[in-house]
């Protein structure tokens, strides 16, 4: 999904249109913002058990803030420290983590770039790449391609549901 398209031409990006996708890709958008909401909510979750400790006890708040790139973060460090001696368990986690990581790049680029329509009737996912320092167009995603990408969360959420009870 979301393939780079293109780089950034100053020239068509300002004869672009900005537009709203169809309805389909806007439902799986909306269930896309959601069940990565939850995601959040299941890494808040699997470092409160890592931790063994209680929603209600005064670290909870300090160890769970953040958004999702210090949730892994947090968590990645608690699983390095927890299964030291288990390298399978650790690398199960660490990969469920990369996956996470994966699903949160393609969520942050449906729901963060700028849907265009090119002068050509090309629609592009128009954003400015930060490692790169420039802008890029990508290829927008379909609805089956947003809904593949709910149920890689569905997904993670189960396994890590799993992994931490």
């Amino acid at each position: 999904m979301c393939a780079a398209t293109r780089r950034y031409d100053p020239n068509m990006s300002t004869l672009g249109e900005f537009y709203v996708p169809v309805d389909d890709i806007v439902r799986e958008l909306g269930r896309l913002q959601v069940l990565h909401s939850q995601l959040d909510h299941v890494l808040r979750l699997a470092i409160k058990r890592t931790l063994g400790i209680s929603i209600d006890d005064a670290g909870y708040w300090t160890e769970t803030r953040g958004m999702s790139k210090q949730l892994r973060d947090r968590l990645r460090d608690l699983i390095d420290e927890r299964y030291r001696d288990n390298d399978d368990e650790a690398g199960t986690f660490n990969k469920v983590l990369d996956d996470a990581e994966a699903v949160t790049l393609l969520r942050n680029r449906a729901l963060h770039s700028v849907w265009m329509k090119m002068p050509d009737g090309t629609l592009v996912l128009h954003e400015r790449d930060g490692t790169l320092k420039e802008h890029v167009s990508f290829q927008p995603p379909t609805a089956e391609e947003l809904h593949s990408i709910c149920q890689r969360i569905v997904r993670i959420q189960r396994v890590l549901d799993h992994l931490t009870r």
